[in-house]
Parts: C-alpha cells; structure tokens; sequence
C-alpha cells in the first residue's frame, strides 16, 4: 500500500513537468492550505510571465516519514504576543501515554492547540484558526513561541515564528482538528474522504479554475477599452480602410496603418474636389437629414421626460412616497420600541439592526445550521452571533426579534422604502445637466440654424433643471414649499422641425445616381475614409497594442487546464486509497461504535478532476450519509479517517487531538475515550478538552486496560487580564481525594507562618481557602463513594458494585456530616459579639486528617466488599 509520504513525493516529482505558476501554487498550498485573495493575484501575475516562481520543493511537503526516528513534544514556553496567552508559562507534555490538556472556554487551551497546528503537521487541515496577538497590547510583535521536542530521545528546541516554517522534524507530530478534517459533506449531503495529497490536487484544480477566470476578466476587460469608433467605424466595410479594421489584430504592423492613414496633397486636393462636386448627392443627404431627425427626436424626448418628472402631480406623489416611507418606518419602530423596551441595548428594529441581523440569519441558514429554519432555538444550540450557548431567555429573545421582522408593520416598512427609493432613482434619472441642456441647445442652434428656439428651450430647460433639483432637494419635507416656476417647452415648434426634416428626407431619396456618380462617390469615400483613419491613427495602434496583450494572456490560459491534475489525480487516488485502507477505515469506524452504522469508503465520479471517495452505507450505498449521520458520528468518522491514516506509516510519533469529542453524545465518549487510550500505549498521544465529561471517560478508560498507561492531566486556566495559566495538575473539581488533601495540607504549611506571625487578615484568607476545598472536597469523597455504581456526569449504571456501597455505615454518613458542618461553620462568620478565634493550624490540619482517614478507610472496606 502506498503511503501518503510516497504519494506526496510523486506527486512532487510529477510537479517539475507543471508550468512555474502551478509549482508556486501548490508551495503555498502545502504550507498554507489556502489562497487568499492577494495570493491569488500574484499567482496570475506568475502565470502571465510577469513574477518569478517559488516552487514546490520536498521541505514544503514537511514529510512525517523520513527516517529521523521518533519525534515527540515535550514542552511549549516561551510564548510571545499568540492572542492573550500569559507570556511566562510552561506547558509541559510527557512522553509515555496519555497528557491531557484541560481548560474551560476562554482559558487559553485553544491558543497552545493552535501554535501546535501551525508548527507540527496538522494532518486533516490547512491553515486552521487566525492567530492574533492580543488585542490590547500597545505594540504587538509577531506570534512567536518555544517548543522543547524530542527524536529518538534526542532533545531539540524551536524557536517557532508564525509565519516561518518550524523545524522539519516537527511534521511528524500529526494534529487532528475535525473542523477542517478530509472526512467532509459535500452538497448533496453525500460524506466524502480526501487524502491530503488529493486534496493539494483538488485544490490546485480548483485554482486552475479561478487563475483562468481572472484572466478571462483581464481579456474581458481589455476588450472593453476597444474604442467605439473601432468596434462600430463609420467608414465604408469594402474599402482598404475597412478591410483593415475588419482583419486588425495582434499581428498587424503599424506601418500599413501609419501608410493608410496618410494622404498626399495630391489626395487632399482630389478629396476636396470630389466633396464640393458631390455636396448635392441626394442619398447622403437624405442619410443625413434622417440622422440629424433621429438626434432632434432623441432631445425632444429627453426633455419631455424631465417636463413629466417634474409636474405637480409627480412632485406632490414622489411627496407621498417620502411621507409614507417615513411614517411606516416610524411605526415599525415604535412597534420595536414597545415591544423591545425591556432589551438590554436600544434601537431594535433600526435599519443597523436589521442588516445585523439579516446577516446572522444568513450566516445560520448558509454555515451555522444548513437546512434548518431560522433562527435556531433547540436546546443545546448555539447563538450565531455571541457562539455561546442559547439559555431560555435568549432562545425567547431570538424568537421574539425574528417575528419582528416578519411582522406586517415592517414588511409594510420595507415596501414603502423601496417604493420610495425606487421612485427617487427614476425621478434623478429624469433629470438633465447643463452640459446636456447645452449640447441640446447647440443642435438646435447649429445643426438646425434655429437660434429662436434654441433660446427657447434653453431658457425652459434651464427652469426645469431647478425645479427637477428644488423637488429633488426638498420632498422629503412636507412642510418646504416647491416654488421654482414650470416653463412650457415650445412644443409645437419641436414637432414642425421633426416634421420638416422628415419631408425634406423623403424628397431626396427620390433622387437616385447613376454609375458615374457611384464610382466618383466610391473615391471620395475611398480617401474620406482614410482622412477619418488618420483622426483615430492613435486609437487603432493603441488597439494593435491591447490585441497583443489579449493574445499573451490567451497564451497563458493554456497554462490552466486541468488534463495533467485529472490524470495525475487518478493515478495517486489508485495508488493511496487501496484496499488495505478501506479496510483500516473499516476497522476504525467499527472502534468508534458509530451506532451500528456500517459505513465504508467508495469510490465516486470525479469534481474538477480530482477522484473523490464517498463515505457510503455498506447495505444502503446510494443514502445520503451526511442526513443519517448525527454529528457526534460525524465526528467519529472523522477521526476513523485520522487514525486509519496514521496506520499508512510506521512511524510512531506523537498525535495531538483538539477536541475530539466536541458535541459528542455518552455513547461516542467513551468509545473514543477507549481508541485514545489503546493508541497511547504505543505512541505519545496529547487531547486538549474543554469536556470535563470526557476526561473521566479517558481516565475510567486508562483503568479498565491492562497494562494501564501513564496518564497525566494538566489544566489551563485564566486569569483578570491573561489566559494560559498552566498547572501541571487536573482542575480541582476532577482530582481524586488522596490528591487534594496532600495539597491542602502542603497548602497549610506553606501558610501556617500568617497564623505564626499574628497576621489575622491573611490567616483568615487561609482558613477561608482550605475550609472551602474542604466541604467541596467532602462532596468529592461521597461521590467516590457512590462511583461504583454511579458515576458523575455518566448516563451508565454499574450493577456490579452494587455490593461496595453496603461497606458504607450509618456512623460513616455521621462523620461525613459531621465533617461537612464543621468546615461550614468555618466558611460562614460569627456574630461579633462572639468574638469567636480563628482556628489554629492544628485544627485545620485535624479536619484535613478526618477527611482523608473517613475516605481512606471507606476505600479499603469497599475494595474487600465481594459478594458472597
């Protein structure tokens, strides 16, 4: 079986025959797992011959399966300006077995998972989460950390810069993160699996398919500056002139143009003399009379449309609309107002609010929750907005704000709005310039020598132009008065031109020519034609010039098809995706206990080129995987995924999961707790978990095997202004008894000296400190107590220690009482006039000794606890 190192490296020879812009793509695919819009442009820029390539080389694929030996991580410190991780931590990680990472939400986990995404080789995806430095640092400098590591027992350290590639040897740590994982659903709600080298191939395909895109809008947009006398000339299309503006392209020489273009004095006389012997050719004047008809006619509805816009009808509706748009407004929002009084922030139902919330609504439908109604209030679901989870009252608010929106008062709103803004777009469309006024004018006045009526519609133009921007400016108040006179347009002296012109077109297209006259006209427009080509000689070459330019980036587009990816695609999908995987695959999913859903992978038809392998129902190939599958299955396929790759390779270096079991339901807990755990007895494993749930699952796990491995927890917290506080312990409330009362009395001798010193004030934070871990501990013992059957945070039942909980005695439930009272009484303050002492040492390290002696004790009886 070919492994995905193998693949990678073919796949790197095979790159050497690809053109340079598709090497530099799959480089910055390989360290970068996306392209971004800027990289984009310069990979067009490559492929159009203007930028040097940066190809792909082995470094780039950072292959896990070199022979260097074993690669394991051992400690993350040093960590500068990663989003607002306390800079003087050290997150230690061991060897042997399981480490485990836990932290609430907030508490930096996620900020160490991430440098360890960047700097090892996460395995399922590209880039992974933003790293920022911390918003509230004056001066932020690069994210920057140290990572202690270890090959076959030799210590390394990098000096890790995002950014800059981290040491090579790190590529073998392999990181899962199932937000990003090749087990995916596709459109149709088919699940699809995509090794990573196939994925470095799909998405070279894909960018294939946008570099030719954008070379096709250059092309488009290069086509577009063509000028107009080009692409309709008003020259003659049989003549020399003509026939080169026809043929013009890439190829055409400058010189011919330049030679046509030039006319003798010769020609200059000759054209002369044929234009003042042919002035009275009826048929050219008859072109030209009907031209000059269709300008005047052209003007004269142009003005009638600006007369119209601005009648009292129209200024008194446009009016109307602004009143109505306003009032329906308000009353949307006085609707929001009464019905959001009691909101936390003002202005629900504005217009910020609405595109805030169209936006979340989008965000819902399109990623958050495909295929579900918006907004999505179920229990357990997460707002869109804040990504935190929906309590009762804001589920309510939700709901709430989405039938605002459908409500009749502001769909009415919305109408009256759009009614109104499309009536002001029409009515400014309406309106006419001065500049245009004036080019009217000059019609009238040159082209129909009508200085009468060229002064009349100037002076009724010039009127309408004032009032069109008098109503323009003030019909949005009802109270401003529209005053600017309307002067009527001499409309009757605009029909009798268009008349005239119409009689006296008719009248020389009777006038037909003889041959004589047509070969004497063929020459005036033979050099007339030439003389118009030397006017626009400037715009043709400028063209010649953009022709070549078109025809460069049609020659780079051939450097984007997809024939070699599709080939190249197939032959690695044969050689990587073998039966001896499908099997793993196979075997992986069952460990996972997905349901008693027997999935495996097929394969599919190809998208763009790449061959794609479907996570299919082995009884019900042709389902749609991705409805059946909840998402905790989802997840499990995922991982089935990681691990089945992991077994391509022999190497044994250390994995990293971030949070594997996110959203997974009891069942899925524990199946993967128990595949985490067989896998670290033979490799470094490192779970980083906000699930407290799941951290027992991995310790009841690790105690149900023989041999039992090395489990270490750790826990990651936040502080006032800075998150990433590391303690190489597990959070309190998922420590053991035994632990925390060694710590509680280290904790006591470590503070003892305040009681020592008279420091009332300190002793008393002390007491209050150790009383509190004391009750809390308390519950703790009772619930070790009863976790032979019962078990925290578990929906299991174990009936076989039923017979451990009969070692528990009435005189046990006193003491435990008894115990519990007691360290109330020290939490709570005594009245003053009993001006009560605080306890002594002693008395604290007597109540710690009670505790660990009851839960001690209580241990052996139920351990010697058998059934008879």
């Amino acid at each position: 079986m070919t492994t995905e190192a193998e693949a990678l490296a073919n796949l790197l020879a095979w790159s050497f025959d690809c053109p340079g812009w598709q090497r530099d793509a799959l480089r910055r695919l390989a360290a970068d797992g996306s392209i971004d819009a800027a990289a984009l442009d310069e990979l067009v820029a490559i492929c159009k011959g203007g930028n040097p390539a940066l190809p792909l080389e082995a470094a780039h694929l950072r292959d896990p399966n070199r022979d260097q030996g074993e690669v394991y991580l051992r400690q993350v410190h040093g960590v500068r300006h990663v989003n607002a991780l306390a800079p003087d931590q050290r997150l230690t990680l061991h060897r042997v077995g399981l480490t485990i990472i836990y932290g609430d939400n907030g508490s930096g986990k996620s900020g160490y998972a991430r440098i360890l995404k960047r700097a090892c080789r996460a395995r399922m995806s590209g880039r992974g989460e933003e790293i920022i430095p911390d918003i509230y640092e004056a001066q932020p400098d690069t994210p920057s950390a140290t990572i202690e590591y270890a090959i076959s027992g030799q210590n390394r350290t990098c000096a890790w810069q995002l950014g800059q590639p981290a040491d090579a040897a790190l590529s073998a740590v392999s990181v899962f993160d199932s937000r990003t994982a090749n087990i995916h659903v596709d459109e149709t709600n088919d699940v699809a699996y995509t090794p990573f080298p196939l994925k470095l191939l799909g998405s070279l395909a894909q960018l294939c398919k946008s570099v030719k895109d954008k070379l096709a809008a250059e092309i488009t947009q290069l086509q577009a500056q063509t000028p107009q006398s080009i692409k309709a000339p008003t020259c003659s299309p049989t003549n020399k002139v003509g026939q080169l503006l026809a043929r013009l392209a890439a190829n055409t020489d400058p010189a011919a143009v330049e030679a046509l273009a030039t006319l003798t004095q010769a020609e200059q006389d000759r054209l002369a003399q044929l234009t003042a012997d042919l002035a009275g050719d009826p048929s050219r004047a008859a072109r030209q009379l009907a031209a000059l008809k269709t300008k005047v006619e052209g003007h004269i509805a142009r003005l009638d449309g600006m007369i119209a816009a601005i009648s009292d009808d129209n200024a008194a509706a446009l009016r109307r609309l602004a009143t109505e748009s306003d009032a329906t407004r308000r009353a949307a929002e006085a609707a929001s107002g009464a019905l959001f009084a009691g909101e936390p922030l003002p202005h629900i139902g504005s217009e910020v609010w609405q595109s805030l919330w169209d936006s979340a609504r989008a965000f819902s439908v399109e990623a958050a929750y495909p295929e579900r109604d918006f907004p999505v209030t179920d229990p357990g679901s997460v707002c869109v907005l804040c990504q935190q989870e929906l309590s009762p009252q804001a589920a309510d608010r939700l709901n709430r704000f989405e039938a605002f929106v459908r409500d009749d008062s502001q769909q009415r709103a919305d109408a009256a709005r759009a009614a109104y803004d499309d009536a002001v777009a029409a009515f400014a469309e309406s309106g006419l310039t001065l500049a245009e006024l004036a080019a009217i004018v000059a019609t009238f006045r040159d082209d129909l020598r009508q200085d009468a009526l060229a002064t009349g519609v100037w002076r009724a133009g010039l009127h309408a132009i004032w009032r069109h921007r008098q109503i323009s400016r003030r019909h949005g108040n009802a109270a401003a008065v529209i005053d600017a006179e309307l002067v009527a347009l001499p409309n009757y002296a605009l029909a009798e031109q268009v008349a005239d012109l119409g009689a006296r077109g008719e009248g020389l297209v009777a006038e037909a020519g003889s041959p004589a006259r047509a070969a004497l006209i063929a020459e005036r427009t033979e050099l007339a034609d030439r003389q118009w080509l030397n006017g626009i000689k400037a715009d043709v070459l400028a063209q010649i010039e953009r022709l070549k330019q078109i025809k460069a980036i049609e020659t780079a587009q051939r450097d984007t098809a997809t024939n070699r990816i599709t080939t190249k695609s197939t032959e690695i999908a044969q050689a990587l995706v073998t039966d001896a995987l499908r099997a793993q695959f196979a075997r992986e999913v069952a460990s996972f206990e997905i349901a008693g859903l027997a999935v495996e992978l097929r394969q599919q038809n190809s998208v763009q080129g790449v061959p794609r392998f479907k996570v299919a129902l082995t009884r019900k190939p042709t389902a749609s995987v991705g409805q059946v599958l909840s998402e905790g299955e989802h997840r499990c396929v995922a991982l089935a995924a990681f691990m089945a790759e992991l077994a391509t390779t022999e190497n044994k270096s250390g994995i990293v999961f971030d949070d594997p079991v996110s959203s997974l339901d009891h069942m899925h807990r524990e199946a993967v707790a128990k595949r985490l755990i067989a896998e670290a007895a033979n490799r470094q494993v490192v779970v980083f978990t906000h699930d407290l749930a799941f951290l027992f699952e991995l310790d009841r796990a690790a105690k149900e095997v023989d041999p039992k491995p090395q489990v270490a927890v750790s826990s990651v917290s936040r502080g006032s202004d800075k998150a990433g506080f590391c303690r190489s312990e597990p959070p309190f409330k998922a420590r053991r008894v035994a632990d925390i009362t060694i710590s509680l009395t280290n904790q006591l001798a470590n503070e003892r000296f305040h009681f020592d010193q008279g420091d009332q004030d300190k002793w008393r934070e002390t007491v209050k400190s150790i009383a509190g871990s004391l009750r809390d501990t308390w519950e703790i013992a009772v619930e070790e107590a009863v976790g032979h059957v019962i078990r925290r945070l578990s929906n299991e039942v174990k009936t076989p220690g039923l017979v451990k909980l009969t070692a528990i005695t009435v005189a046990d439930c006193e003491a435990m009482r008894d115990g519990f009272q007691r360290c109330s009484e020290l939490l709570h303050s005594a009245a003053p006039a009993l001006n009560r002492p605080l306890p002594r040492p002693d008395a604290l390290a007597d109540e710690i000794n009670a505790l660990s002696t009851w839960a001690d004790n209580l241990r052996q009886r139920q351990n010697a606890a058998r059934l008879p």
